[in-house]
């Protein structure tokens, strides 16, 4: 029997984590606002109240609408509680106790059960009830890269959150943890939390290890030295290059056109890597400009390739979507409306195969449901006696 999960979320966070638990095969239940449903429905859409982000994160579960401050509200919180193996529940601690739907009251009616608490900065602390939206907790982080604009700071183009992904993320790697150790005989209901702005922090994990230890931070790429930098190509295209190992710098060498005696030339104790970095090296990276510039990119990758140095055409999210390895390997799967039209999302990167020749392909999600498509059915399911009109 698959993982029964009751999702009280919405937006992205929690809607993301019970979205990798369906495509990991999970049973997901939404409970939604009667009247809105998930925020995510409303979200660039697409015709008929579709939106893309309903149909992204909402494709392959089924939606119970009840409004929480109907009679039935605390009826339906025990009922769902004692059928899942796991609930998540998007909210600030407060408002989770003021629902009705907070780790106490659920764990008592299922002792078992698996609590993942989503917030937009943990149940700790002086933030904990601050009110969280999309980049907040970006913000609170240290991430949100700006730019100046013609009347006051905008966000650097194409800059995007890293707390709501990863949040639903590591939810989602919590939920499965905690399950595990149920299965092993942990017989006491678990607490998952996960605060989003912790969540934006962790992706700062280099750079917090170097401020933590040394009070600087990690490097930026643009200064890790002339072997692992960005070139242009004889047809203007961008390639980085990266060959920082001694075995990778011998034959970069001689592929791209510079001294032989430049071979001896590095510091590989340690890490192993040199990255030509430092005033020693200034002299390298014009040479390698001017190497690179003599072939085209195609050309370029074909001869890394065939010496196995690390090497790379710098793709637009576009180019890489089409490639060929990106359809060989799934990166996008298939779902529908519920007027048959078919759409596109990006599939989950995880493999689950009995050998490792196995490349399993995605197939397509069933459609999204309508606001309150399955409450009758999953009302009878829960054993609640409330009118599918409530």
């Amino acid at each position: 029997m698959s993982l029964r999960i009751v999702d009280f979320s919405t937006h992205l966070s929690g809607p993301l984590a019970t979205h990798l638990l369906t495509e990991l095969g999970a049973t997901v239940v939404k409970v939604e606002n009667p009247r809105t449903g998930d925020g995510n429905r409303a979200i660039f859409d697409v015709g008929d109240g579709m939106g893309l982000f309903h149909l992204a994160l909402n494709s392959g579960t089924r939606s119970l609408a009840i409004d929480r401050r109907s009679e039935q509200w605390p009826e339906v919180i025990a009922a769902a509680a004692r059928w899942a193996d796991a609930v998540v529940v998007g909210a600030r601690p407060i408002d989770a106790r003021r629902r009705g739907m907070d780790f106490e009251t659920m764990k008592a009616h299922n002792p078992r059960l698996v609590y993942a608490a989503l917030s937009g900065f943990g149940d700790h602390g002086p933030w904990r009830e601050l009110t969280a939206h999309g980049q907040t907790m970006d913000g609170y982080a240290g991430l949100v890269q700006t730019i100046d604009g013609d009347v006051q700071p905008v966000t650097a183009p194409g800059w995007r959150t890293a707390g709501t992904t990863l949040g639903g993320v590591f939810a989602a790697m919590g939920i499965l943890a905690a399950i595990h150790r149920r299965d092993q005989g942990f017989d006491h209901a678990q607490y998952v939390g996960v605060s989003i702005w912790q969540s934006a922090m962790w992706w700062s994990w280099r750079d917090l290890t170097q401020l933590a230890n040394s009070g600087e931070r990690w490097l930026d790429y643009s200064d890790l030295g002339s072997r692992y930098s960005l070139y242009r190509t004889k047809d203007g295209k961008v390639a980085l290059c990266a060959p920082s190992e001694r075995r990778f710098w011998e034959p970069f060498v001689d592929l791209v056109g510079l001294p032989a005696e430049w071979k001896e030339v590095g510091d590989w104790r340690g890490s192993g890597m040199d990255h030509g970095a430092g005033e020693a090296y200034d002299h390298e990276r014009p040479a390698i400009a001017a190497g690179i510039a003599q072939r085209t990119l195609d050309e370029w990758t074909a001869l890394f390739a065939e010496v196995e140095v690390p090497f790379a055409p710098i793709l637009s999210l576009e180019e890489a979507m089409a490639s060929e390895h990106a359809q060989v390997n799934g990166v996008m799967r298939e779902t529908t409306t519920p007027d048959g039209r078919t759409y596109r999302l990006a599939a989950s990167p995880i493999k689950l195969a009995t050998d490792d020749t196995t490349n399993p392909q995605p197939g397509p999600l069933p459609p999204p449901p309508a606001i309150g498509e399955h409450t009758e059915q999953l009302l009878e399911e829960l054993g609640v006696s409330v009118p599918a009109s409530s």
